[in-house]
């Protein structure tokens, strides 16, 4: 638990890294789903 509180603090102090990780995340969603539409994963 103690990773979970450091974590908190980190995010407080750097709230740009959840925008940043949401919007990796996001990106990814979105290419991941291109890409099975698209056929590209066979």
């Amino acid at each position: 638990m103690d990773a979970l509180k450091e974590l908190g603090k980190l995010m407080k102090e750097h709230p740009i890294i959840i925008v940043v990780t949401l919007a990796g995340m996001a990106v990814g969603a979105i290419f991941g789903a291109v890409a099975f539409y698209q056929g590209w994963l066979g």
